[in-house]
């Protein structure tokens, strides 16, 4: 069944008659009744035939309103790409870690340079994900970060995908608590003060390398209590409810310091870290990326050091 011959039935079935649909089609009614005999030698009646005209048949009202959707999706499809995309509709397609400036950057995007019509796409996960994404073309570029421990194996992987590494700027580790942490009055934490509270991270595929973890991987710390999460607001819950805390890449943004978030260093840990963004090679950004990249670059600057 194709969506032509959808198209014939639906005209048929709205004018009552093949003659009438026939000229709506512009096209022989000879044609439009080889179509329909066609599909009804498949087994179904779709239309009854009187000298009053046609009706359909329960068959061909199950028909139509299964194909009725296809129809209108199809139309829809036709229409958006028979514009000049550029000018009527922009797109955007970013996937990150779990960083919350960049979410922040996505918002200020949405809220400053929207069109009447527009896509913007922001998915968030693991560093394997995000690669993967920029890999299949689900995304334009990822946002991720490189350590030092990690370097030599993520430049491998970006040169096995065909993958470029842009840096937007450096940091490093720090502990990120809620402010009613009973550690929160310290100003530098060492391990041996983490182990007796929850270490959140965020769920690895398992068959993904240990260097591709989000969480900074401190030399020698092995936490006796993990909580796992997969996203932003199950990991500030346990750092509000239950005393949590995070290893991460030093940023704090207005999200997530609003909700009472702060970071504290870590005592003989100062592993330096480098975010950036990932695309594919010799690729050239849409103006959207563009733009959203001077978005990063303003929120990364400007996050607060509380």
């Amino acid at each position: 069944m194709t969506l032509l011959q959808l198209k014939y039935i639906s005209t048929v079935a709205k004018c009552g008659s093949f003659s009438k649909a026939a000229q709506v089609l512009y096209v022989s009614q000879p044609g439009i009744s080889k179509m329909v005999c066609a599909l009804e030698e498949l087994g179904i009646t779709i239309f009854v035939r009187s000298a009053a005209g046609i009706t359909l048949t329960a068959e061909g009202r199950e028909l139509l309103n299964m194909g009725e959707r296809l129809l209108t999706d199809a139309e829809h499809i036709s229409q958006h790409f028979s514009q000049d995309l550029s000018k009527t509709h922009e797109t955007l397609s970013v996937s990150s870690q779990h960083y919350c400036f960049a979410i922040d950057a996505m918002m200020a995007y949405q809220n400053t340079y929207q069109k009447e019509s527009y896509t913007y796409k922001f998915l968030v996960g693991q560093g394997p994900e995000v690669i993967q994404q920029v890999v299949d073309k689900t995304t334009e570029l990822g946002v991720l970060f490189i350590s030092s421990r990690s370097r030599k194996h993520m430049n491998r992987v970006f040169g096995d995908n065909n993958l470029e590494f842009h840096p937007l700027f450096d940091s490093k580790p720090y502990v990120f608590i809620h402010k009613s942490h009973p550690l929160a009055s310290k100003e530098v934490l060492t391990i041996e003060e983490l182990h007796p509270y929850p270490c959140i991270m965020y769920e690895l595929d398992s068959d993904a390398p240990s260097v591709l973890q989000e969480e900074m991987l401190v030399p020698d710390f092995y936490p006796q209590k993990v909580t796992i999460v997969n996203g932003l607001y199950q990991s500030l819950m346990v750092m509000q409810q239950c005393q949590g805390y995070d290893l991460g890449t030093g940023f704090i943004s207005e999200s997530n310091g609003a909700q009472g978030v702060i970071k504290r260093p870590i005592k003989g840990f100062d592993d330096p870290i480098t975010i950036g963004w990932v695309c594919q090679k010799a690729h050239t950004l849409s103006q959207p990326a563009e733009r959203f990249i001077q978005l990063l670059q303003k929120y990364g600057r400007d996050l607060p050091e509380a």
